[in-house]
């Protein structure tokens, strides 16, 4: 470990030692891995199985509210592990490595259907296999989520990890929004151009999952640990839980994550009836649904850099009004205003680019943490905005499938007036609504960009920053201590 020194916190924060650009970048693969599994269970799975297996939108909706609360619960539980596992690869990256194959096939499995129909054997083989993708899924992305927090002392390059991250996010969602529908159709193989079989949808979550698993295995094999806690050995998980529950910066992320999260995934959950039953252009809908995705990524590579200089909470909250006002403005427009209802939801992907702040918060949040209690708790703190997220993917994805139901949506079938206008309501008026209410707990959060330096460097200077000599140096003496201990066990 490197030597405590007298330099002060200013001396250290002067250059933190920055991450190579390719680091960066591999690091955004698993995101981009990650949502070839994630954003098409999102975005298709209460249509395959309502449209496609045949199960009641009723059915559906509780069935995603149970499996993801249910799946949520698993996250602080992941975290806990990660943070107290100790290997040669480090705390998270072994959880990758050995996570991703069984979360692939699994993501196939999720997409199969040997009990069509509305049966009980059906329910059952769904909340199954869509439970136990939840709980893999988990064990692949609470670890991810955390390596931010140990890869880089610099707050900068936490914000351009998970800037990447986003970008993968939606570079993914563009490839998804404009291939997703057209390949199941074309693996479905009616040759009419748009019927969706359940062999459609087995044959693309096959192809997504396997380049999911080689993309991940490439954030394994270039990512590296470099920040280890102050304090070593593990913490009890009594006082883990108190050190969690007590970092206000983190509380107030976790309240402000989880609502803009339960706008964003009620609205991604059923944005796809509003493109096929209200637009009424099944040829637009892959440009209707990659539209935001694409604004995006635009809007994070040209407004997340400003954060170092307004701040990340600042910036966020311009983020947060932004998407509000523009889905307000949605609402309002005519569902055969095409050209204006493409050009809001640009302004709306546009908008998010507040995203990657988000979660560059949550290794600030560690940071102070730790060294306001002495434990650092990396794993359990993204577990917790995990959490977070699992709960808003339930509660939204819910709810946004029982309002349609509510307003008299029937599948495969013209809509009525009202039955359009709750499609309406759940895609555009309640997120509006729920991400302004989003803003009110950044407002009380305050750890500045200076503040969370200044803590970095103090942590610094007691011993919480490994050099990737040091690494190799701890990897080769654990290795001999290992092979002397094989030779005294000889007889």
């Amino acid at each position: 470990m490197t030597t405590p020194t007298s330099a002060s916190p200013a001396d250290t924060i002067a250059a933190p030692p920055r991450l190579p650009l390719y680091r960066r970048a591999a690091f955004g693969l698993g995101d981009f891995a990650g949502q070839l599994v994630w954003t098409t269970v999102t975005s298709y799975l209460a249509v395959f199985y309502t449209e496609t297996v045949g199960l009641g939108a009723g059915v559906v909706a509780l069935l995603l509210l149970v499996t993801r609360v249910v799946d949520a619960l698993i996250d602080p539980l992941v975290g806990a592990l990660a943070e107290r596992t100790r290997s040669r690869y480090g705390r998270f990256r072994p959880w990758l490595l050995y996570g991703i194959v069984p979360l692939g096939i699994t993501f196939v499995l999720t997409f199969t259907a040997p009990f069509p129909g509305s049966s009980a054997s059906a329910v059952v083989w769904a909340a199954v296999t869509y439970g136990i993708l939840g709980i893999l899924y988990s064990v692949v992305n609470v670890p991810y989520g955390a390596l931010p927090a140990v890869m880089t002392e610099s707050a900068t390059d936490r914000v351009s990890l998970n800037s990447f991250r986003m970008i993968g996010t939606n570079a993914a969602n563009v490839l998804l929004s404009l291939l997703t529908l057209p390949v199941i159709v074309f693996f479905s193989g009616a040759g009419d151009g748009r019927t969706q079989t359940v062999g459609g949808y087995t044959l693309t979550a096959t192809v997504f999952a396997v380049l999911s698993v080689g993309l991940m295995l490439v954030v394994f094999a270039t990512s590296r640990e470099v920040i280890t806690p102050v304090k070593k050995g593990p913490a009890p998980i009594a006082a883990t839980a108190r050190a969690i529950f007590t970092n206000r910066p983190l509380m107030l992320n976790l309240i402000g994550t989880f609502l803009v999260l339960t706008a964003f995934f009620g609205r991604l959950g059923v944005v796809i009836f509003y493109a096929l039953y209200n637009v009424q252009n099944f040829a637009l809908v892959p440009v209707l649904m990659s539209t935001p995705a694409i604004a995006a990524i635009i809007g994070i590579v040209v407004f997340t850099p400003l954060a170092r200089r307004f701040g990340k909470r600042n910036l966020l909250i311009t983020s947060l009004l932004g998407q509000s006002v523009s889905l307000f403005t949605l609402f309002f427009v005519g569902f055969d205003n095409i050209m204006l209802v493409l050009a809001l939801s640009f302004v709306y992907g546009l908008s998010t680019f507040g995203t990657p702040l988000v979660l560059a918060m949550v290794p600030d949040a560690v940071d102070y943490g730790e060294e306001r209690s002495g434990i650092r708790t990396d794993g359990s703190s993204y577990a917790t905005i995990s959490f977070s997220t699992k709960i808003a993917s339930a509660v939204g994805g819910g709810a946004g499938v029982a309002l349609i139901g509510a307003f008299g949506f029937v599948p495969k079938a013209q809509q009525t007036a009202e039955a359009m206008n709750g499609i309406n309501i759940a895609v555009n008026l309640v997120p509006a609504i729920i991400t302004l209410l989003a803003i009110v707990p950044y407002l009380f959060y305050n750890l500045t960009e200076s503040r969370v330096a200044e803590i970095r460097a103090r942590l610094d200077a007691r011993g919480g920053i490994i050099t990737d000599s040091e690494e190799v140096n701890e990897q080769q003496l654990s290795a001999g201590k290992k092979h002397m201990q094989n030779k005294k066990e000889k007889p």
